[in-house]
This record gives C-alpha cells, structure tokens and sequence, in this order.
C-alpha cells in the first residue's frame, strides 16, 4: 500500500511540473508574440521620403507608357513630363550665336576659322545634349561653316536656310539647326531685308544685303508648332535696320498663324547690331510691337553668365555691347524659365567668336 500510495504522488507530481513548464512556454510564447507585433508596427509608421508609394505609383505609369509606346520627354528641374497623349508644356532650349565668319584675313587676336570651329562645336554640343528640343541661330555662317556646323552636330540634327547672295551658297547664312528626329520642318523660307524681300536685294542705306531664316516646325510626338526666325541685320545703316525691325514684326505675326493654327511660341534670335537704345531694337520691343526682348522677362538675379555680347577679339579699340538678342512673340504662353550669355573665351584665351552665344530655356504650351 505504501509503495502505491508513493508512486501516485510520483505521478501527481510529475503531472504539475509538466504543466506548469506547458504555461511558461504559452507565457514566453504571447509575450514573443507581443514584441514582434509592437516592433513592427512601429516600423511600419516610418515615413520613407525617397520613395512613396504615390513614387511607385508614378514609376508604374511611366513604364506602362513606355510600354504603349509614347514618347516620353525626359524634363530638366521644374519642367513638365509630356507624352504624346497628355500634357501641357514641353521644354524648348533657344540659342543664337554669330559665329564670325571664315576669314582668311584674321584681325588682331582672332584665329583662324579651322583653330575656332573643334571648340566652338564642342560648347554647342555641350549646351545642346540632353535637351530634347534645342534650336540654334546662328549668324555670319559661310557655306562651309555651315557644312562645319552641321558635322560637329551629327546625324541627328539638320538645317535650314540659304546664303543671302544671288546663289543659294553664296554669301552669308543665318541658318537655324533642330533636332531633325524631334521636329519636323513644315515650311521654311529666307526672305530679304529690304523693299523687295523675296529676291536678293540690299535695303535702304544698308552696306550689305541683309536676310531672315524662317522656319515652322511640328513637334514629331505632340504635334506642338513652334516658328524660329534666324536674322543678322546691317552693321552700317541705321534707317535700314530699323525698316528691317517693322519688316521682322510684319513676318513673325504672318507667319504664327500659319495654316489656321497658332504656333505655340514666335521665336527670333540673331545680331541686331542694335543696343537696347538704338531705334531698331526700341522698334521691335516698342508697346504694342507683339515682341518681347526675352531677357526682359527673367529677373535680373536669375541671369546667367555675362551681360555683353559683343566683345571683339580683344582689340582696345572695339567697342563691347549688347546686341544679340533672342524675342518672343505676343501674347506668349510660353513660359520663360532661363536666360543667359555664355563665355566665348576660356584658359588658353582662345576666342570662339566676337560674339558670345544666348541662350533661353522655355517651356511651351502643347
């Protein structure tokens, strides 16, 4: 009796223990359980700025357009992302730039157009890669500079315009370069300054005949039509350049109907030879014109680079000044974000030009 009543309590015991381990593993396991649910739940609240799930969301959309097929246009800071289906703006980058012509009697402190051209054409690739839209006036341009231009370019680009001489290569060009994959040129035209602008001719008390390149252009993607007018008026007559202003005004309202549809933005850049208090430059800005002197339309302290744009070559006796200019047409919805002058000389004082490029960021309506 005495070992059975010993070997039950033995059992009971052994019961009791067994169970209360069974409760303090249930105990450990709800207090595990406990942490890990407070643990991660504060990790959940953590706000993660570089990537939210409105980014996801956008990152989603944009591949699925890609995936249809749109051609998106890659913005810089601040612009909008267009695609051929929606959007509002599209960035466009405007330059001028008078790029001497090919001399073979230098003045002092200028080189030769063969020591110029690598340098200048590598500050227009610079200025021009990753902008989907760039147009480039240029001024002073011979045939082979032209030519020059268009190689240091590349494929990609293409030109329009004509030498102001009788022959379509004689003289100087005002060309204008576009992205020949982006833009495709509707119409272009090279009109004469002067009386008879439709045949080569010199106007007025001008020293030289005088041109505008005209160009409309349709967006490839969008559809959005943009003119950019290409100019370079006389050095010498002052009546001629500004009856070449009046004569710019009359073409750049024709020209921004064009057929039946406005033209998103009226571009003009070019060497007006005309300081912003000469009469051919107050003529085109005058109240009422319909033009706008870009640079008027960004603040002072958001200005880029230099002020003057005429510098020489060095010479003491030249006189620097400010007669490149780049002008919108009125109304505009374009939206105006940059403008600059760029330097046109650097450590080995080599000078590109006797000018300084202009250049203007915008974004327009599509």
């Amino acid at each position: 009796m005495a070992s059975t009543a010993f070997a039950a309590r033995r059992r009971r015991t052994r019961s009791s223990r067994e169970f209360r381990l069974v409760l303090a593993c249930c105990l450990l396991l709800l207090l595990l359980l406990s942490w890990c649910n407070t643990s991660f739940g504060s990790r959940a609240s953590i706000h993660h700025p570089d990537f939210s799930s409105s980014d996801f969301s956008s990152a989603v959309e944009t591949r699925a357009d890609k995936a249809q097929g749109q051609e998106v246009i890659a913005p810089g800071p601040s612009h909008t992302m267009v695609t051929a289906e929606q959007g509002t703006s599209m960035p466009l980058r405007l330059i001028s730039f008078n790029i001497r012509y090919a001399t073979r009697r230098p003045v002092r402190g200028e080189q030769p157009w063969n020591v110029r051209c690598p340098k200048l054409g590598a500050q227009l690739r610079f200025v021009t890669t990753g902008h989907r839209s760039p147009f480039v006036c240029l001024q002073e341009a011979l045939y082979s500079q032209v030519n020059d231009v268009q190689a240091q370019l590349g494929p990609s680009w293409a030109h329009i315009g004509r030498g102001r001489g009788d022959g379509e290569t004689d003289g100087e060009f005002s060309p204008v370069f576009y992205r020949a994959d982006v833009w495709k040129c509707v119409r272009s035209e090279t009109r004469w300054l002067s009386p008879t602008p439709e045949k080569p001719s010199r106007g007025w008390d001008a020293d030289l005949n005088r041109i505008v390149t005209m160009g409309e252009f349709s967006h490839r993607a969008t559809d959005a039509r943009v003119v950019v007018m290409s100019t370079h008026l006389d050095h010498k007559g002052v009546v001629a350049r500004n009856n070449s202003a009046k004569l710019l005004l009359a073409f750049a309202e024709e020209w921004s109907s064009g057929k039946g549809t406005e033209a998103s933005a009226v571009l003009i850049g070019g060497d007006f030879n005309s300081t912003p208090d000469e009469e051919a430059y107050r003529t085109i800005t005058a109240p009422g014109s319909g033009m706008s002197d870009i640079a008027d339309l960004v603040p002072e302290s958001s200005k880029y680079g230099n002020h003057l744009t005429y510098t020489g070559f060095g010479d003491p006796d030249e006189s620097p000044g400010r007669i490149d200019f780049l002008f919108i047409r009125e109304p505009r919805t374009a939206k105006i974000e940059t403008f600059g002058v760029l330097a046109n000389s650097f450590d080995d004082q080599l000078r590109l030009s006797d000018h300084r490029a202009v250049v203007a960021d915008l974004d327009i309506k599509v």
